[in-house]
């Protein structure tokens, strides 16, 4: 469903991304772990066209798009197959929940406000935030707002969703009213791309894990191969800090 070949990218003269590669089938969870540094959240960001990959290419869909060649038709198409949510939420502090998720859906996709709002309804009730839609991003908690922003991803039924650190910006007695949330995700069928610090979750949601470092893919396995029985010692030692149950 989704295949991305050979992506390269540079920050001046620093090659950070170096030649990655990944597929991802309809449905499917991939976790990436890594050190800060490893090229996680940039190469995320390159999927959809957020930060400008050198080289390589993304298929989504049978529709190929070649980074270094797209022209703003070609990147617009392919942001339309893809949701993204963001460690610091992203939502228009001016606009209430409901808004946030509607107006994306108008002025980007093209629904009606009609539809837009009943879409709004359908994700604010699978986020558990039904009587939230009045309220302004400064009125919810950190909690709620990456709730929000995952319904808002969720709105126009993407490809794929990508999810860089959605819990890193929360108090620890939030993350699970949101990891609860990316479950259900996953128990609706749609595919994911999880930038994440959280190993309980990427052991246990996970179909597939990534171990990245310095800009390549170190290891991949399924979550138990990762977990309990990695290959490369450079996962070892990055996993030897963290306990999974």
């Amino acid at each position: 469903m989704i295949e991305v070949k050979d992506v390269h990218k540079s920050f001046n003269d620093n090659e950070v991304i170096k030649g990655v590669s990944l597929s991802l089938n309809e449905g499917e969870v991939v976790t990436i772990l890594g050190p800060s540094g490893s090229g996680k959240t940039t190469f995320l960001r390159c999927l959809n066209f957020l930060e400008t990959a050198d080289s390589g290419s993304i298929t989504v869909n049978d529709e190929q798009v070649t980074f270094g060649q797209a022209n703003a038709n070609d990147i617009l198409q392919l942001r339309r197959q893809m949701g993204m949510v963001f460690q610091n939420y992203a939502l228009f502090l001016n606009k209430t929940a409901k808004r946030n998720i509607v107006e994306p859906m108008v002025i980007v996709h093209g629904f009606s406000v009609k539809e837009a709002e009943v879409r709004a309804a359908e994700l604010l009730e699978a986020v558990g935030l039904p009587d939230h839609g009045d309220y302004y991003p400064a009125q919810l908690s950190g909690g709620q707002k990456q709730r929000i922003g995952i319904a808002r991803a969720l709105a126009v039924h993407p490809a794929v969703l990508l999810f860089d650190e959605p819990t890193a910006a929360l108090d620890p007695e939030l993350v699970g009213e949101v990891l609860k949330v990316m479950k259900g995700v996953k128990d609706a069928g749609v595919a994911m791309i999880v930038v994440t610090h959280e190993m309980q979750f990427a052991y246990e949601v996970s179909d597939r894990v990534i171990f990245m470092a310095d800009g390549v893919i170190v290891e991949e396995g399924t979550p138990q191969q990762i977990f309990e029985t990695p290959k490369e010692e450079r996962t070892k030692a990055f996993l030897n800090r963290f306990t999974v149950q």
